[in-house]
């Protein structure tokens, strides 16, 4: 349970931290889709540049969900075939969030989401545990919270950033639902956005500003040469 004392502690320690300088708010439909399963446990580096690949190679041919299903068909839904699907969409061998991708293309369109408009109504009234947890594997908490913050939904994230920063404010371990009450909760008490402090976060945490080390990222996959 989170105390009042520790919202306390994790807003005054967020008051020393810069706002953020860029808005991470994404209107476009097929780019929130591939964010959502490349962007975790991944280099920063390594998910621009894939995002690069696709919208200077893939972007003029895939604008709509019909058009990626369509993509999806020509390759196998196999190892093989997600592998030859993540080189042509991404420039990568990464061939697991491929099949993600596919997973979570199928899922949303059970639900009805099917563009940007859908996805946003639909971030607006979800719930992690009911219309997301276990939907596609390997996609978790974090992941959830991410893709809807891009929504415009008043969350944090609880990746290792956030999850860094408060643990350190309160002095104790937190599970990822107390990361997100907390911070939240804080960034409430100072008047702010709850993502625009998790971005703030973000962004100290990446800058060496905050006094704890910046967490390593590993990059799964790799470049075509």
């Amino acid at each position: 349970m989170i105390s009042t004392e520790e919202i306390t502690r994790v807003a005054i320690e967020a008051q020393a931290i810069p706002p953020a300088e860029g808005s991470y708010i994404d209107e476009d439909f097929m780019l929130n889709l591939q964010e959502t399963v490349l962007d975790y446990m991944m280099s920063t580096t390594a998910v621009v540049r894939a995002l690069d690949h696709f919208n200077e190679h893939r972007s003029s041919e895939t604008r709509t969900v019909e058009d990626l299903e369509e993509t999806f068909a020509r390759f196998p839904d196999d190892k093989d075939g997600n592998l030859a699907l993540a080189q042509h969409l991404w420039g990568y061998n990464m061939w697991t969030r491929a099949e993600q991708l596919r997973r979570l293309t199928k899922y949303f369109r059970s639900v009805g989401v099917v563009d940007q408009s859908s996805l946003k109504a639909w971030a607006a009234k979800s719930e992690f545990k009911r219309d997301f947890e276990g939907k596609v594997k390997g996609l978790g908490i974090a992941v959830y919270h991410w893709l809807v913050m891009r929504q415009g939904v008043d969350t944090v994230k609880p990746d290792v950033h956030v999850r860094r920063f408060a643990e350190a404010a309160v002095g104790r371990r937190l599970s990822d639902e107390e990361v997100v009450e907390v911070v939240t909760r804080a960034a409430h008490q100072l008047g702010k956005k709850a993502f625009e402090l998790d971005w703030a976060i973000w962004e100290a945490s990446r800058g060496g500003s905050l006094p704890y080390p910046q967490p390593d990222e590993g990059v799964t996959g790799e470049p075509n040469s």
